[in-house]
């Protein structure tokens, strides 16, 4: 799993932004007006293509730019330097940096000295929250019937990777269950499907099998099952009627033309049910069995 979906902390603290913007930066701290997304895709001067996590132009005419680690490289803050400097020369306009570390990482550099060039970049700790103080705040909001607001939230989906005493697997299998009880649906489904994320990076064996029955008596897990059902119907029928397709113009192509050439039997098992369809419909137009090689890949 964790080869299939790459550094799925990285991509769901992404996702946050995408859902909750504004809101997500006040979280951090941020106090800002976002005028809109900038670019994330930088190309230098020796055309190589990087990409930032997240650039906002903010009402103050400053680039903010936040990275999302899971990780306390040496190397990542002459990366964010680079990304910054490009990003400086190609718009002109000054650029803030805020890194967001995930509960593991407690301490990282946040100045690097190139000589000419001092860089510094401000730091987000999720280890300086405290994650159990927090779920026991949510739960008793939501078991009693209140409205939950945009920081409480981004609370409930970060609570996986905010300081805590219990595992990670525990905390997942907690806001998990305490997202299934939101009462609006919208904000359970984004809360849903950013903690099960969290759960496909973390969780192995007997935990993940926990967290998947969970997860299955959700409305947003009765939805996924649903349309993997529909999904596998569609499929069904588009290889049933691939198979339906291959018989029928075998069998009409030897008929007209002979015993076939193994090579030609197997440029029709391969063929798309576009092209197997254009065979059936033009084989009284074909002269020789050559006519059909131009549909062939």
């Amino acid at each position: 799993m964790a080869e299939k979906i790459k550094n799925i902390e990285d991509a769901v603290m992404k996702s946050v932004l995408d859902v909750f913007k504004e809101d997500a930066l006040e979280f951090f701290g941020i106090k800002a007006k976002i005028i809109t997304a900038a670019r994330t895709e930088l190309k230098n001067l020796q055309i190589d293509t990087s990409f930032m996590d997240y650039t906002f132009l903010l009402d103050d005419n400053f680039f903010l730019h936040l990275e999302f680690q899971t990780t306390n490289r040496k190397n990542d803050l002459a990366r964010f330097l680079a990304y910054d400097a490009v990003l400086y020369y190609k718009e002109h306009r000054p650029v803030n940096t805020i890194v967001v570390y995930s509960s593991n990482i407690k301490k990282a550099e946040t100045n690097i000295n190139t000589g000419s060039i001092k860089y510094s970049v401000s730091a987000f700790y999720m280890n300086s929250l405290d994650g159990g103080a927090k779920y026991e705040y949510l739960k008793h909001k939501i078991q009693g019937g209140d409205i939950l607001n945009s920081n409480d939230l981004l609370s409930l989906v970060f609570l996986p990777i905010m300081g805590n005493t219990k595992d990670k697997n525990e905390r997942i299998l907690e806001s998990i269950k305490l997202a299934k009880e939101i009462k609006n649906r919208q904000n359970q489904m984004n809360s849903l499907a950013l903690l099960y994320a969290f759960a496909e990076k973390f969780a192995e064996g007997g935990d993940m099998d926990k967290i998947k029955e969970v997860f299955s008596m959700t409305e947003l897990g009765r939805l996924l099952r649903e349309e993997g059902k529909e999904e596998g119907r569609k499929e069904g029928k588009k290889e049933g009627r691939k198979q339906e397709l291959i018989r029928t113009s075998t069998r009409l192509l030897t008929k007209k033309f002979g015993i076939l050439p193994d090579d030609v039997k197997t440029k029709i098992e391969n063929s798309d049910t576009t092209v197997l369809e254009i065979i059936v419909d033009e084989i009284l137009d074909f002269k020789k069995l050559e006519d059909t090689y131009k549909y062939f890949k």
